[in-house]
């Protein structure tokens, strides 16, 4: 027990972050018996056994067969992870947060993305972002990236077109200007190393509601689109742009408000399955009834952060997959 303090010790001393991950429970258990043969006698052939094993649990967190797509339960925000099988490539889509983004209060600001997505991402390993798509300015969607941009190393940060000019949002995020791409998305651009097209704005703005950045793609199997707050007007607009646009998943504008999810536009698209993520018992009233009504009408599947905590879709060989939440399969 002694030699592994001091080697752990040397780990740490050593430069950059290692994030292991969260190891598979077998591997753990194989682990610890052997730990316990070690302790009764030790022997190369055990030491090598147990080094063997923690090098194919590191793999298997690191190199994974599978991808997946994530809503986080942030509560009455956004965000989502889209990572594909191997790591190819890691997207985060909104960062969650909370009102005082752009407030003025003295106070050391506290980001709930520390308890909730960072550790998840920890959890499988990842040290890294590739891409980070901000769908529009309000705190509920980008108020935790700050946590992001000083704990992982993240490449790109893909705003809506003319974001960068908001300069509220640009004073936030001046402390780690240095250390990202900060990149205006418009209508026809493709996020990359993603599966992502941006199908929204097409013209340029502050970040507000009416210019978030609406993303779609073909994730395992199934064509995704992620409306962030988008209202009802600019949804109509996506559809003569695009008149041929078909999904399988849509992340509900708005939390499910009443301002988005026009009903001509959920019967253009099509979807099977829609995505709320807003907080419980919210002082907003979201998701909005009418919204829900919409959803039955066209015989869509809801499932919510709200009453199924986060939400996975994973996904093997580009194939079909299924959702899960904490309980139980949530739709195969």
């Amino acid at each position: 027990m002694g030699l592994f303090d001091q080697f752990l010790n040397l780990l740490a001393g050593l430069p950059g972050n290692l994030v292991i991950g969260k190891l598979n429970v077998w591997i753990v258990l194989v682990m610890v018996i052997t730990v316990l043969f070690l302790i009764e006698k030790v022997t190369v052939k055990r030491i090598l056994f147990l080094l063997t094993c923690f090098s194919l649990g590191f793999i298997m967190i690191h190199f994974p067969l599978s991808g997946e797509v994530d809503a986080f339960d942030v509560g009455q925000g956004d965000s989502f992870l889209v990572r594909e099988p191997f790591n190819w490539s890691i997207t985060l889509i909104d960062t969650g947060g909370k009102p005082n983004f752009f407030g003025k209060s003295k106070r050391k600001l506290i980001y709930q993305a520390n308890n909730t997505s960072m550790s998840y991402l920890r959890s499988i390993g990842a040290s890294r972002i590739d891409n980070v798509c901000l769908s529009h300015q309000d705190a509920d969607h980008v108020g935790d990236l700050p946590a992001f941009l000083s704990k992982m190393n993240v490449s790109r940060v893909y705003v809506p077109w003319g974001m960068t000019n908001n300069q509220s949002f640009l004073r936030r995020i001046k402390p780690y200007r240095g250390q990202f791409q900060l990149i205006n998305a418009k209508a026809g651009d493709h996020i990359k190393n993603s599966p992502f097209q941006v199908v929204h704005p097409m013209k340029k703005g502050l970040g507000e509601n009416q210019d978030s950045q609406v993303l779609f793609g073909k994730i395992g199997g199934l064509n995704w689109i992620f409306m962030g707050d988008l209202n009802r007007e600019e949804e109509l607009k996506i559809i003569q742009k695009y008149p041929h646009l078909r999904v399988d998943v849509i992340k509900l504008g708005h939390h499910g408000s009443k301002t988005s999810s026009d009903p001509k536009f959920i019967r253009a698209i099509d979807p099977k399955i829609a995505l709320i993520s807003a907080g419980r018992h919210n002082r907003y009233h979201h998701p909005n009834q009418e919204t829900i009504d919409t959803m039955h009408r066209q015989r869509i599947t809801i499932i919510s952060t709200q009453k199924n905590g986060m939400i996975r879709y994973k996904f093997r060989n580009n194939k079909i997959g299924k959702f899960e939440t904490k309980w139980k399969v949530a739709h195969q």
